[in-house]
């Protein structure tokens, strides 16, 4: 019921945030975010020696990016990106001798700057492309179906796993059952509520996105599994941590958008 209750909550606030917040509080909204998962970065991944100390500093550098990307300009974006790497690899020069592994906490936060920032740089830039609102509502829902997809196939059908090493409880049928569900809840989000878009289109969309949503999942279960930790953290009561609700997004939205930019509908 806890995470059925957040889940409510969650979906509540990302639609009120779609449907009624300006650009500019999307974008800073969306910059609280990267600075709170950046926090759960860090606390998972910058823990050797001497790497607590730089984890605020870390966080500057690294959100950079999305402080940028108000612009909604690429170039400057990219600047952004060139700049919190070069910083990153100054911190490291400057405070060598303080850190008991200094080339694995440059690569740690140099990934950083692409996962969570630079993937979240990518939201406000589907917002202001054409329907980007509603692309980013059926974006949700698409990663939403296909993980309560993939849950209730996989305890009802599962039998093969998925990928063990990293996620023992997922299977190929509850990836099955979660893409399915991704093209259903989708057909009917566009049937009734965005007529606008191409339905066939649409659901072609969401079948790559859905597959997208799986490797999201299991790209943070990547990292959890190299930290040793459950969940990222305990900010949403029975979800876990900020990664562990977004996971499936950070790889779903930055998707959508360069699909859009190539392949316009």
């Amino acid at each position: 019921m806890q995470r059925l209750l957040t889940g409510i909550v969650i979906g509540a606030g990302w639609l009120l945030l779609l449907l009624y917040a300006p650009p500019s509080l999307f974008w800073l909204v969306m910059t609280l975010l990267a600075a709170y998962a950046l926090h759960e970065y860090g606390a998972m991944l910058l823990t050797r020696d001497g790497e607590p100390a730089l984890r605020p500093l870390f966080i500057l550098l690294a959100l950079l990016p999305i402080l940028a990307a108000v612009s909604l300009e690429p170039a400057l974006i990219g600047a952004a990106v060139m700049a919190a790497l070069a910083g990153l690899l100054l911190l490291t020069i400057f405070r060598h001798g303080r850190l008991a592994d200094p080339s694995g906490f440059l690569l740690r936060g140099a990934f950083a700057v692409f996962y969570p920032v630079l993937l979240l740089v990518h939201f406000p830039l589907l917002l202001a492309l054409p329907a980007g609102r509603d692309w980013l509502i059926i974006a949700a829902l698409i990663a939403v179906a296909a993980d309560s997809g993939a849950y209730y196939a996989g305890r009802a059908l599962g039998r093969h796993k998925l990928c063990p090493s990293l996620s023992p409880g997922k299977t190929v049928e509850g990836m099955v059952g979660g893409v399915g569900a991704g093209l259903a809840l989708t057909a009917l989000a566009v049937w009734f509520f965005f007529p606008a878009i191409n339905l066939l289109h649409s659901l072609a969309l969401a079948f790559i996105l859905a597959l997208a949503s799986v490797v999201g999942d299991l790209a943070e279960s990547l990292l959890k599994r190299g930290a040793g930790v459950k969940d990222s953290g305990a900010l949403l009561p029975g979800h876990g941590g900020l990664l562990d609700r977004i996971d499936s997004l950070l790889l779903v939205v930055p998707l959508l958008y360069y699909l859009l930019i190539l392949l316009p509908l």
